[in-house]
């Protein structure tokens, strides 16, 4: 017999229209209330006002139907984060998701505070097995609900990764600064702020990313710790499209793909310079990179100082076009130098499509021997050397890359949001003793 519990989370980003975090929240309590009765706290609006996360929980609903034990409870922006927003929106960047960082979590403290106090009416007056702090994922917001006497749920829980200082010579010197701030303030937050040490003691379990993530729970937190993704792939998504655009023998030339923003950390350069590291590459390979952004021009400028003439540059795409043409391609490269895990990841194992890239973050634990090939990352010199050794390896060993395309469909089915929240479901069990009855 199935035991069935009563959840209580809380899920500022919920959105079934948005991706990033707000698809953490979605899929993953659309899907857990498949075993529990879940009740949900999430934002009404962003902090910015610039997306309504309830008009788009609305319109899904009349379009698709209620979803059945699934109890769903907008929370307003209170006034005094609205106050912190007009001074942010004076000085963040344009486009920027969070502006300065100090008063958005300043702002959205005082959300999670009301979120808190709605949390203590409803326990109140009902019964709740347990209370789960979804989203967002940041080790920074661990929220209030590890105050309530019942089993605490923290995660997908990310933020402790670190660029390697071998790698800033990739980053602009404001990056650079960036990057040197936000050491020191996970350092300080990480080992000194009250409700992190007060959660992470508090909670029954934790999900963690990352490896950096998982050691370092393991070390300040009794709770169980486990790994999980922050991203899923999508059960009507896996080999379908594989079946589209891919023939039963491969082209003569290696067909590679690399989708994402020309930013530092997305570290495109990395894959120019394989390039010119094997010049055979150039011959054997055909590339075609999919996304915009402040690099471009230098990008650009790189191709054509080292004379490489294998690239298709497609510009910004829309994400249903992405997933239209991921199928075509023999094999993903993955250069990020900084990253959770990237959706791209997911969507190219959902489309049979290997993937190379760092072993490090969550797309080292997402990629395995089954589905792809690691690089180290200890220098730029080592992943350049890294990343064309793993494209000739493909192209020379086209019976390893069939091997793993159909490896990358069964990662993907492991890793799918509907086999996350199948372990979550299982998992609230075992936190609260119950596991024999279920």
């Amino acid at each position: 017999m199935s035991v069935r519990l009563k959840i209580l989370i809380v899920a500022h980003e919920f959105s079934p229209s948005q991706g990033s975090e707000c698809a953490v929240g979605w899929n993953l309590v659309t899907r857990l209330c498949k075993y529990h009765d879940i009740t949900v706290l999430y934002a009404r609006r962003n902090q910015f006002n610039t997306s309504d996360y309830e008009s788009s929980v609305n319109r899904y609903l009349e379009a698709n139907g209620k979803i059945s034990d699934l109890n769903l409870i907008p929370v307003d922006q209170p006034e005094i984060t609205k106050f912190f927003v007009k001074i942010n929106s004076l000085i963040k960047p344009t486009n920027s998701a969070i502006g300065f960082a100090p008063l958005y979590y300043a702002g959205y403290r005082f959300w999670q505070k009301s979120a808190y106090r709605i949390a203590g009416e409803l326990i109140s007056s009902d019964r709740f097995d347990i209370v789960h702090q979804l989203t967002s994922i940041s080790f920074r917001e661990p929220g209030f609900l590890w105050k309530f006497d019942i089993p605490f749920v923290w995660g997908p829980v990310s933020g402790l990764v670190k660029i390697p200082s071998t790698y800033y010579e990739n980053l602009n010197l404001k990056e650079i600064l960036f990057e040197l701030i936000r050491r020191g303030s996970n350092f300080f937050q990480s080992n000194f702020s009250y409700r992190i040490k007060k959660a992470s003691k508090k909670a029954k379990l934790i999900f963690a990313v990352s490896p950096d993530d998982y050691s370092f729970f393991l070390k300040h937190s009794k709770a169980l710790v486990l790994p999980l993704l922050d991203v899923g792939s999508y059960d009507h998504l896996i080999g379908k499209k594989a079946m589209v655009g891919r023939s039963t023998e491969y082209a003569s030339k290696l067909k590679l793909i690399w989708i994402g923003r020309l930013v530092h950390t997305k570290a495109l350069e990395l894959l120019l310079f394989a390039m010119d590291f094997d010049k055979n590459l150039q011959k054997n390979t055909e590339i075609t990179i999919i996304g915009d952004g402040p690099l471009y021009n230098r990008c650009r400028n790189i191709e054509k100082k080292l004379e490489i003439k294998n690239i298709k540059w497609m510009g910004s795409v829309s994400h249903e076009r992405v997933l239209e043409v991921i199928s075509m391609y023999d094999a993903l490269i993955h250069t990020s130098i900084k990253e959770a895990t990237s959706a791209v990841i997911l969507e190219a194992l959902s489309c049979g499509v290997p993937v190379i890239c760092h072993d490090a973050f969550g797309m080292g634990v997402a990629i395995d021997k089954r589905c792809g090939i690691k690089v180290q990352m200890e220098t730029p010199e080592k992943s350049i050397k890294g990343f064309s050794e793993a494209i000739r390896l493909i192209d020379e060993d086209r019976d390893l890359l069939k091997n793993l395309s159909q490896g990358a469909l069964i990662r993907a089915a492991e890793l799918s949001w509907d086999s996350m929240a199948k372990q979550i479901a299982d998992e609230y069990i075992c936190v609260t003793g119950l596991c024999s009855e279920a």
